[in-house]
Formats: C-alpha cells, sequence, structure tokens
C-alpha cells in the first residue's frame, strides 16, 4: 500500500496533470545588442560571401599547401577536436541520466559447519569445518523526469555539442589567418631582407667613391667616417631581417606541427590581391562566424542551467527495486513478478539545505547575465572587425598609391646625387640623405602590399571565414 500510495502521489504532481502544476517557467534568454544599419556595410554588396575559398584566390599553391598541412596537422585544431568528443560524451552521460541503471554483484557468507571429523577422541586440527556461500543480487534504479530536469539537461549538453563544434570551425579558421598572415609576414621579411642586402652594397659602393675622393684630396676624413658609418648601419639592419626570416619561418613550421629547422623557403614576391565583390549584410554574418555561433549556443545554454537550477527545488521520485538469490532460487532474478513485488519508490522534496540550491539559482542567473553579455560583446566586436577592414581596404589602398609616388622620386633623386656626388657637387649628406629617403620609401611599400593582404585575410576572417570557418567541415 506505501508503494502505491507514493506513486499515485508523483502521478498527481506530473506535468498536464489539472490539481497542481508548479514547473518554473522557462528562462528566457535575452541580450540586448546595438542594431546594424539596414543597408549593406559600407556599399553595396552581393548577398553572399565575396568568396568562400578565400585562399585559393590569392593564387599561392604554396600557401594552398601550408594551409592544407596545418588544418591536418596544428595542434590547436586536434585540440579543439578532443573538446568537441569530450562534449560528445558528455552528452551521451546526460541521455543515459533519463534511463534506469541496472546494478549486479554477489555477496559472500561464511556458515560455520559444527562437524568434530575426530569425535571426542581427536586433537580438534580439524573440527568446526566452514563454508562460503556466494549469493548473486541485481539492483535497478530510475527517476521519473516530472519536471523535465533531466531533458534539459539533455538540451544544454547538446548546446555544448554544437557549440563545441563551432569552437572547432573556429580553431580551423583561426589557423588558416594565422598562416596566412605568417606566409605573408615571411615573404615581406625576405623582400625586406633583400633590400637591406641591396642597401649595403649601395653603401659600399658610396663608401669607395669617398675613399678616392678622400684620397684625391676633394673630401674630408669626415665624410668617409660617415660613409663607413652607413655601411655599419646597413649591415646591422641586414643582421636584424636575416633573424627575423629566421624567426618567422620557424613560428611557420610549427603551425604544421613541424620541427622549427627554419627550413622554410619564402616566395620570391608577395602574391597579388585578389578582387574584392562586397561583404553582404550585417546580420549574414551572425550565422556565418563560428565564434558567435559558439557564444549564442553557450547563451542558450546557460538559460538551460537556470531552469536546471530551479527545477532542483521541486519534489523528485525515484523508483527503486533490489533482489537477492538465496540458495536454489537464482531464477528469482529473472522473474518480473519478483521484481515488481520488490518495486519501491520514494518522494522526496528539499526542505532545509541552508540555502544552497537558491543560492544555485542566484548563480546560474549570475553565469547566464554574464554570457548574455558575453554575447553581446562578441557581436559588437564582430561588426567593429568588419567596418575596420573595409575601411581599411580603400585607406591601404591610398596608401600603396602614395608610396609608389614616393618611391619613384626618391629612387630619381638618389641617381641624381648620386652622379653630382661624383661630380663633386654634392655634400655626402646630401647622397647619404638620398639614399635613406629611398630605402624608407621601399621599405614602406612592400609593407604597405603586404599589409593589404593582411588585412584582406582579416576581412575574411571576421566575414566568417567561407568554407575555413565553415562548422560542417572537418568532424
Amino acid at each position: 500500500m506505501r508503494v502505491m500510495w507514493l506513486t499515485a502521489t508523483a502521478l498527481v504532481l506530473l506535468p498536464g496533470c489539472n490539481t497542481l502544476d508548479i514547473r518554473p517557467e522557462p528562462t528566457p534568454v535575452v541580450s540586448e545588442i546595438a542594431e546594424p544599419p539596414q543597408q549593406d556595410w559600407s556599399e553595396y554588396a552581393p548577398d553572399e560571401l565575396p568568396s568562400t575559398d578565400w585562399i585559393a584566390d590569392f593564387n599561392d599553391p604554396v600557401l594552398s599547401q601550408l594551409v592544407t598541412e596545418a588544418l591536418e596537422a596544428n595542434t590547436s585544431i586536434r585540440s579543439a577536436g578532443a573538446l568537441y568528443e569530450a562534449a560528445r560524451a558528455r552528452l551521451d552521460i546526460s541521455e543515459a541520466d533519463r534511463l534506469p541503471t541496472v546494478t549486479g554483484g554477489f555477496t559472500a557468507s561464511n556458515r560455520q559447519l559444527g562437524l568434530d571429523l575426530f569425535g571426542d577422541q581427536g586433537d580438534g586440527d580439524f573440527g568446526d569445518l566452514s563454508s562460503t556461500a556466494l549469493s548473486p543480487s541485481v539492483s535497478a534504479n530510475w527517476e521519473p523526469d516530472l519536471w523535465g530536469r533531466l531533458k534539459d539537461q539533455v538540451n544544454s549538453s547538446e548546446l555544448d555539442v554544437t557549440a563545441a563544434q563551432a569552437d572547432y570551425a573556429g580553431a580551423r579558421l583561426a589557423v588558416t589567418s594565422r598562416v596566412a598572415q605568417n606566409w605573408f609576414d615571411l615573404i615581406e621579411a625576405r623582400l625586406l631582407l633583400e633590400l637591406s642586402q641591396r642597401d649595403v652594397e649601395t653603401q659600399k659602393r658610396a663608401l669607395r667613391l669617398t675613399q678616392r675622393r678622400f684620397e684625391s684630396g676633394v673630401a674630408g676624413s669626415s665624410d668617409v667616417r660617415l660613409a663607413r658609418s652607413s655601411v655599419a648601419g646597413a649591415e646591422a639592419t641586414e643582421a636584424s631581417r636575416k633573424q627575423r626570416v629566421a624567426a618567422l619561418a620557424r613560428g611557420l613550421e610549427i603551425l604544421m606541427r613541424r620541427y622549427p629547422a627554419d627550413a622554410l623557403d619564402a616566395a620570391a614576391d608577395l602574391p597579388p590581391l585578389p578582387n574584392f565583390t562586397g561583404a553582404g549584410l550585417p546580420a549574414q554574418m551572425l550565422t556565418r562566424r563560428p565564434d558567435l555561433l559558439a557564444a549564442e549556443r553557450r547563451l542558450k545554454s546557460s538559460g538551460l542551467s537556470v531552469d536546471i537550477a530551479r527545477k532542483a527545488l521541486l519534489p523528485r521520485l525515484s523508483l527503486s527495486s533490489s533482489l537477492t538469490s538465496g540458495q536454489n532460487s537464482l531464477e528469482r532474478l529473472f522473474d518480473l513478478k519478483s521484481l515488481v513485488a520488490s518495486l519501491a519508490s520514494n518522494l522526496t522534496q528539499p526542505i532545509f539545505n541552508g540555502g544552497s540550491l537558491k543560492a544555485n539559482v542566484r548563480q546560474q542567473e549570475a553565469f547566464l547575465l554574464r554570457e548574455s553579455e558575453v554575447y553581446a560583446d562578441a557581436v559588437l566586436q564582430a561588426y567593429l572587425e568588419v567596418e575596420n577592414a573595409l575601411d581599411a581596404e580603400q585607406r591601404l589602398a591610398e596608401r600603396e598609391s602614395a608610396l609608389r609616388v614616393a618611391l619613384e622620386e626618391a629612387q630619381q633623386a638618389e641617381a641624381r646625387l648620386e652622379r653630382r656626388y661624383a661630380e663633386g657637387l654634392a655634400t655626402i649628406l646630401q647622397l647619404l640623405d638620398a639614399q635613406s629617403r629611398r630605402i624608407s620609401s621601399e621599405s614602406q611599400l612592400i609593407s604597405a602590399r603586404k599589409e593589404r593582404l593582411a588585412n584582406r585575410v582579416r576581412l575574411h576572417v571576421a566575414l566568417g571565414g567561407g568554407i575555413y570557418g565553415d562548422e560542417n567541415i572537418g568532424l
């Protein structure tokens, strides 16, 4: 009768009954985010991404090969993949909690026989024999999901799985971006090193000319010293740039899980900048960027955590059954009637626990607020990255155009002053200044070309990354 009464009490409280329903309302997940303008980003653009396979658009076979190798071997990507598998395992655990659990075992008992084999005349060494009996047992437990708490745990785990999947896509996109950026940095460093090597030869040629002028009595010793100083400065810059080339090559090798042996050769020149057709609509970015998808799913999971904490305040019903086999009754373990006859139910309601359950609700609500702010910040940062990258597209183009003009003028001025210096019509300071201006203009132009490529990479990443940020690829 007790079992039937407890079970009936639990059924009265089940969802769907009109008698009593004290289930908490689902926690709304709200995050206030500044709305983007309704028009396209900075100019009219098609609704799709400018490119999905934007690495191939650079038309650099070596870069494509490096990216492919990194996506297969990079440690960050593998680590994100392991976290995804762990999230899937947690989902399996949550689903298993909704099912009954059955355990089996054996109970050992020692029994004294009380038999003296030698009677009263024996010495008792073999008396009082005993035997050991093993009794198998089976127990089962199940908690009916009265208020949907266990279902919420499953849904929360599913969101964690999809968030981990987005994190994996984000790791692939981040590694792709880093490989492309490092590759362009390496090419830039090689071009700057070649510029330094040419500068050293230029300074040595000016030194030889100055020494001849000094020997002829046309120039003073200070001119020779200034020329020697310029040679030494150029050699120092060359050594520094050699170090940077080696460091960038090693860093790129690490991304591909190679030993940092500085065995990677840079390309002879930077690739041309691909054409850009537009960035699409701001709202589309929210459905493409893996970091935003992961943040959104964690926000929803946090809302479910609040519901789970609230439902922990409600009564819980558990059903259990246990059977132990005695002698000659092993078949009882597999007898359904025996199992039902031993069924017991337990209905519990938290009464006093020092306020820990209510404190847990407040804690989960605080976590939910934090996740909402994290999501809002992520969206705003995403808008910022796209706007900055789009703006930089135009500004960097203007900068490169101006630097080309500056370099052409500096080259012509240097050539003229070198002739005038050889004729004795210009000073060493004028020549060194012209050479410095030409070197600075050429160096800035190389860096500007690289920066336009790097900004294009940042723009593709900010827009979602195309196939390299697709969460359905790679797992």
